[in-house]
């Protein structure tokens, strides 16, 4: 590869084979002139910097040279002597495998190296640009808005203060974006990467990725791949794409995709909305009031505590509402719907859905649900609706005679007394049902359970309308 300037360098800085020395810049003005004049004509050379004990300077004519083969392309040297002259001038292109040994910290800013090997370069408080090109390469930048590929190999990518946009390029790379608002792609590769503070925009790119955004309101894309991936705080955007991917949003309100495979998507703290995509999805809503949506496919989902919104979408989904007052939507498929502690809103949507109200808590109606279209079973037990509960009654909107059930457990073998008002003076278990009407739905039909251990009510439920139920319509467990 050939040594190429980008920018006018000082009179301090020439090479000659692998020695670097100070030459009268007039000597390549002619040749140079397309990038501008490289040096001030009249300017004496500085003394010829003193040789380095360790590795002798010799001339490019030196016949000890011949001892050596030569190499097929220029390699270069720089000392830390000649690096303590460069100035904000400089900007380069080369090779750097041979020009920077490991370990050397270059102090002025804006440099910009193409790096070659395995190579350990330390930045300075500016700008700075940096490609590793191949090798595993250790960059590690400071200050300044800095740019650092890391190229093909093992990377790790520092960025430190600044907003800096750092790339991984090929290989398992370990990126941290630090302070700053930073840009990060991962590129190929199986990588691990860290936005730090900050508002941050993170790619994983190609590879099984692994991406923490640390704080701050931050983008994550995590492509193809089966991705790991940590909002942490703040409101973050928050994508799977392609793969089996793990989100968790941490805190802040998120919104989280799971994009194409089977995903696991958890909200954390706060107010999140998560969307499962394709594949079979499992998505925990945790604290907050969360919207969740199952998309294509079985999806598994639990609202956790607070006023949750789910929608299973196409599938034959599973779920649980958990804690607050939610509202669950089964869609398109065989569903089971768990409302679960709180007054929920269940309707199952086309399919023959099992739908489970749970316990009820103060309000004027308890949980409201629709089987929709399909042959729909509705489980209550003793406290979940009415009479002994303290609560008030679930409420099924469309109960069909002789095309859904309704499943009672604690009340096997109790005695369907069928229509009337009241249950009979002699103790055991019993069921019996009135039609009336409410001043809120209009007609409705009355629900009533004992369990044979007194002659209170344990369980109540509406169903509206007028509707002349059979011994059939129910099964007591």
């Amino acid at each position: 590869m050939a040594f190429k300037f980008l920018k006018p360098f000082s009179t301090s800085l020439a090479w000659n084979g692998r020695a670097n020395r100070a030459e009268k810049a007039e000597t390549r003005q002619t040749e140079e002139d397309s990038r501008g004049p490289q040096a001030r004509r009249g300017e004496q050379p500085p003394a010829e910097p003193a040789p380095d004990t360790n590795e002798p300077i010799r001339e490019a004519d030196d016949p000890r040279e011949e001892e050596r083969p030569e190499p097929t392309e220029p390699t270069f040297v720089i000392d830390t002597e000649l690096a303590a002259r460069f100035t904000s001038f400089l900007n380069f292109l080369a090779p750097l495998s041979p020009l920077i040994p490991d370990g050397l910290t270059i102090t002025p800013a804006s440099i910009w190296i193409d790096y070659g090997g395995a190579d350990l370069y330390h930045g300075t408080n500016g700008v700075d640009r940096v490609w590793g090109l191949w090798g595993d390469d250790d960059l590690f930048l400071y200050d300044g808005n800095d740019v650092a590929y890391g190229g093909t190999g093992n990377d790790l990518i520092l960025g430190m203060r600044g907003d800096d946009a750092l790339y991984g390029g090929t290989g398992n790379d370990v990126i941290s974006g630090d302070q700053g608002d930073d840009t990060i792609e991962g590129g190929s590769g199986n990588d691990v990467i860290y936005g730090g503070i900050g508002m941050d925009m993170i790619w994983g790119g190609v590879g099984n990725d692994r991406i923490e955004t640390g704080t701050g309101f931050d983008v994550v894309r995590g492509e193809d791949g089966n991705d790991s991936i940590d909002g942490g705080d703040g409101n973050d955007l928050l994508w799977g794409d392609d793969g089996a991917d793990t989100i968790f949003g941490g805190e802040g309100n998120d919104q989280v995709f799971g994009g194409i495979g089977n995903d696991l998507l958890q909200g954390g703290l706060g107010d999140d909305h998560m969307e499962g995509g394709g594949g079979i999805d499992v998505m925990v809503g945790a604290q907050g009031n969360d919207i969740i949506n199952g998309g294509a496919s079985r999806d598994l989902m639990s609202g956790g505590s607070g006023n949750d919104q789910m929608n299973g979408g196409t599938g034959n989904d599973s779920i649980d509402g958990d804690g607050g007052n939610d509202s669950i939507l089964g869609g398109e498929g065989d569903d089971e719907l768990y409302g679960q502690v709180g007054n929920d809103y269940i309707q199952g949507g086309g399919g023959n859905d099992a739908i489970y109200g749970g316990t009820n808590e103060a309000g004027e109606i308890g949980d409201y649900m629709s089987g929709g279209a399909g042959f729909d079973v509705f489980y209550f037990e003793t406290g979940d609706s009415g009479g002994t509960s303290g609560g008030p009654n679930d409420i099924i909107e469309d109960f069909v005679s002789g095309g859904d059930l309704m499943v009672f457990q604690d009340f096997g073998g109790a005695d369907f007394l069928g229509e009337q008002n009241g249950f009979s003076n002699t103790p055991g278990a019993e069921v019996y049902f009135e039609q009336t009407q409410s001043n809120i739905y209009g007609d409705v039909t009355n629900i009533y359970m004992r369990d044979g251990n007194g002659l209170t009510t344990d369980l109540s439920l509406t169903l509206l309308g007028h509707i002349d139920l059979t011994e059939g319509d129910l099964f007591l467990i």
